[in-house]
């Protein structure tokens, strides 16, 4: 009985302490060793009589809360569970979105910062349904979707164009291969790319092609999020084949 005692109490401490355990993150999400040059901070707590096992609340350097999000653990991959709430800098609630088995399930709600909706998406199982948006003024103005990912000008077939007519492809590869290189890099909001890495890489001559080609990409469409367009990361694979 005494070490049932113990364990309990020594569980009960690790759940504490865990719970309180924060960390700081700069303006881009990465997770830092102090509060130096942060401007977000975050706090995981377990959840174990909850319908989800954690609880992520993430915090404006100023202690104003910007986003509660809930998720359950599969191995080492976060599975969002719940209504996840994101919020203004001044504090106000941006949108709430609804989540099932990892899926957007139920009504996506915004509201501009006066208070009046912004827009009510209905999703099933990930899949948008219906949805309308209003304007600051509270009006109703043309549908479009709250997330719009980024895209080469003209689409992905222009993309494929684009690389073909410009990628050199090293003389010494033989004919009947292919080589990949795949690359992340950060759109932002003018469409600009910025932050290229090799992320599977091959031969050098083959990585510094693939830089290069994306350095004299056009712009592109950035991400937009409720109309107003974004910073995002974006993976690119690019096949040499002769």
């Amino acid at each position: 009985m005494k070490n049932l005692y113990l364990s309990l109490i020594f569980t009960a401490i690790s759940f504490s302490t865990f719970a309180q355990n924060t960390i700081y993150m700069d303006s881009k999400y990465k997770e830092l060793d102090t509060k130096e040059g942060a401007k977000y901070f975050k706090i995981i707590t377990p959840a174990p009589d909850k319908d989800y096992e954690f609880l992520r609340t993430t915090y404006f350097i100023d202690g104003t809360k910007k986003a509660e999000q809930s998720y359950d653990l599969k191995g080492e991959k976060k599975v969002f569970e719940g209504v996840h709430k994101h919020f203004y800098e001044s504090g106000e609630l941006f949108y709430q979105l609804p989540y099932k088995n990892g899926k957007k399930h139920g009504n996506l709600l915004a509201y501009w910062k006066n208070g009046e909706k912004r827009r009510d998406d209905t999703f099933k199982r990930g899949k948008l349904k219906e949805g309308k948006v209003w304007n600051e003024g509270g009006e109703k103005i043309e549908y479009f979707e709250y997330l719009i990912p980024a895209k080469f000008p003209g689409g992905q077939d222009k993309l494929f164009s684009f690389l073909k007519e410009n990628i050199n492809i090293p003389q010494e590869q033989e004919r009947g291969t292919s080589v990949k290189v795949i690359l992340k890099f950060t759109i932002n909001p003018a469409g600009d790319l910025s932050e290229i890495q090799i992320v599977e890489g091959a031969p050098h001559r083959y990585n510094a092609e693939a830089v290069r080609v994306l350095t004299i990409m056009p712009r592109w469409n950035p991400t937009k999020r409720f109309g107003e367009p974004i910073a995002t990361r974006y993976a690119l694979p690019i096949i040499f084949r002769k």
